[in-house]
């Protein structure tokens, strides 16, 4: 009785942590659109013209989605790393998965003149949640678009074996710099290459999306040669 109601204590010490930790990193992430506001905010208050006030409107409005996205992302995030979303166990054929996630991102490719190649056995397969996992492969594509420069291109691969399936998104873009790799995935890493009002939070939803159905991820690169995303499911399905 002793060491259950210790495991008890400690799970929900843990929790406590976990909650305390997850405000903290909305409200830091929210310091910086929230101090833009304020002094967008009084400045409409000077006499200016009518039309920098409407650029102003615009930017306020801009703002206000950033965070109403941020806010959204990681709420979302917190609960795939706490564990309390029921993922369906349900069988997903990759190419399907592949074109979900993939057309998000159709008129993004285009404006850039992205090549996209697509190849695999269209009987790979693997079992997860469709609607999950294509959050995750969104994620990185546009992690890919990005980093790929005009003309450039992304190929996605995919096949399976006895023990599990595994697609490959690479892109031909500037490669991760070394010191940046051992970091990719963690929440608000921003690397070298990384935009200015990137936050940080797309791959580390899609590693947590990723594991949390029995998968794995992880990633090649070299500089100016592009990089390369393992995804990999087993076959077996954990309890």
């Amino acid at each position: 009785m002793t060491n259950i109601l210790k495991e008890k204590a400690e799970l929900l010490n843990n929790e406590k942590i976990f909650l305390n930790n997850t405000i903290s990193d909305i409200s830091h992430q929210l310091k910086t659109p929230m101090t833009s506001l304020v002094i967008l905010n009084d400045l409409m208050y000077e006499d200016l013209p009518k039309e920098t006030k409407i650029e102003f409107l615009d930017k306020i409005k801009s703002q206000l989605n950033r965070m109403e996205w941020l806010v959204k992302s990681m709420l979302k995030l917190s609960k795939v790393e706490a564990k309390v979303i029921n993922f369906d166990k349900k069988e997903v054929k990759i190419n399907e998965l592949i074109k979900r996630a993939v057309a998000p991102s159709l008129i993004p490719m285009e404006i850039k003149n992205i090549e996209l190649s697509i190849s695999g056995d269209e009987n790979t397969s693997y079992i997860g949640d469709i609607n999950w996992s294509s959050e995750a492969f969104v994620n990185i594509i546009k992690n890919c678009i990005e980093h790929t420069p005009q003309g450039g291109k992304i190929n996605i691969n995919y096949d399976q074996n006895p023990l599990y399936c595994e697609v490959v998104i690479k892109d031909s873009g500037e490669g991760v710099d070394k010191k940046d790799l051992p970091h990719i995935f963690k929440r608000f890493y921003k690397g070298k290459t990384s935009k200015e009002d990137s936050v940080g939070i797309g791959l580390a939803m899609s590693k947590s999306i990723i594991e949390s159905q029995n998968g794995d991820i992880y990633v090649k690169s070299e500089k100016n040669e592009g990089t390369e995303f393992h995804i990999i499911f087993h076959k077996t399905y954990g309890d």
